[in-house]
């Protein structure tokens, strides 16, 4: 009884752990790898729709000369990016505001990326 009783335990606690991530994380999750240029990474938090984005960026990146490549990632390093947090979430699909700063520009940029729920998890689909 008493080993019945301690597994259960130690799977409510795995399963506890396991909690999906916010959607604000994810998204900043997907952002800081997509600047970085780490497209392996931001693939993980995306879905099928958004994919052919990462390629084409990745293919544009791996075209350019090794000089070429080493000053666009110095570039891209000096990019900071802060996702807004939702007041509430309302149904699987959300848009949330993001500011990236660039320190090589006078003025921040502002945006929307999308995020949808796919079964526990949610995954970035749009850039807008």
């Amino acid at each position: 009884m008493k080993k019945f009783l301690l597994i259960t335990l130690c799977l409510a606690t795995l399963s506890a752990c396991s909690c999906r991530q916010k959607p604000e994380q994810v998204a900043q999750a997907f952002l800081e790898s997509f600047f970085a240029a780490d497209y392996q990474q931001a693939r993980v938090y995306a879905t099928a729709e958004i994919t052919d984005i990462i390629d084409k960026t990745q293919s544009i990146l791996d075209s350019l000369s090794q000089e070429e490549h080493q000053e666009v990632i110095s570039y891209l390093s000096a990019i900071k990016v802060t996702v807004q947090a939702p007041e509430r979430i309302k149904g699987d699909t959300i848009r949330l505001g993001y500011r990236v700063d660039f320190s090589r520009l006078p003025q921040p940029g502002e945006s929307v990326i999308a995020l949808r729920r796919e079964g526990r998890n949610w995954k970035v689909y749009a850039l807008e």
